[in-house]
């Protein structure tokens, strides 16, 4: 091989390497400027938390959304002890509070996008005949539950079966504890249990699969599903946007849509 030929070969590589250089600096800068929000949902709002994702990412094709649902009180020692994440939506309010507590979210970016009202959930026809919470401790009732404190709907249960002074007796007929609502849900859906307490969306879940019976107004509190801004977040001003257009008439337009109460339900 010439000199000459040495050195057109030297001098092709070393263009390879710029290109190839630039390129790389080319698509960091790309991705810098290109927000990912990490959101973590409590799996209550599965349904329409996944499409409000794709309707924001469709309009905002600058946003990428990654989404980890999960049981409530899981998702947020996560992200106090990650100290990660965006966004915080919870199944509930109460454990927004508890986040507020530990200081791990932006109260003022605080807002309310559905409300849910517990219920029992029993199967598509109701065959046991389950019409009380007191039907829930009868012999050969099959019982779900959501675990306490790692999930919000478990602490709801407790809460009621408390109230009604039934806790010992239902929980007699619990075969299995869940760590999150989608999990709780799918008991009743898929046939493993006759009933669980839940909530009155989750019908719109599988409308042909579970039915609601209603608790008594005395024993129970509606609630809210909430989101807001994560304190640990480097992006606020993109995380805020997502939890505005959340709360905004399209956001709630996709919640109305999967069968969840965008104004106060009365009881």
């Amino acid at each position: 091989m010439t000199r000459r030929m040495r050195g057109a070969l030297l001098l092709v590589g070393a263009l390879v390497v710029i290109a190839g250089s630039v390129a790389l600096f080319t698509n960091v800068g790309t991705s810098a400027n290109r927000p990912q929000l990490v959101v973590f949902v409590g799996s209550a709002s599965k349904p329409p938390m996944t499409e409000a994702k794709q309707a924001y990412q469709k309009s905002h094709p600058g946003v990428t959304i990654e989404m980890t649902f999960g049981g409530s009180g899981m998702l947020l020692n996560q992200i106090v002890l990650e100290q990660i994440g965006d966004v915080y939506v919870p199944g509930s309010d109460d454990f927004m509070d508890k986040a507020a507590k530990q200081q791990a979210i932006v109260p003022a970016t605080r807002k309310i996008l559905a409300y849910l009202v517990p219920v029992i959930n029993v199967q598509h026809g109701n065959p046991k005949n389950i019409r009380s919470l007191s039907d829930l401790a009868r012999p050969r009732v099959r019982m779900g539950l959501a675990k306490a404190g790692a999930v919000c709907l478990g602490d709801v249960s407790d809460e009621i079966l408390k109230k009604a002074g039934v806790e010992a007796q239902v929980k007699k007929n619990v075969l299995t504890y869940t760590g999150s609502c989608e999990q709780t849900q799918q008991l009743v859906q898929l046939g493993e249990v006759d009933a669980i307490i839940g909530w009155d969306s989750f019908k719109a879940w599988a409308p042909d699969r579970i039915d609601n019976v209603r608790i008594p107004a005395k024993l129970i509190r509606v609630r809210n599903v909430p989101a807001a801004v994560v304190t640990y977040s480097k992006q606020r001003k993109a995380a805020a946007e997502f939890v505005n257009f959340l709360a905004s008439k399209q956001g709630k337009a996709i919640f109305s849509k999967h069968g969840y109460s965008t104004e106060p339900p009365r009881i």
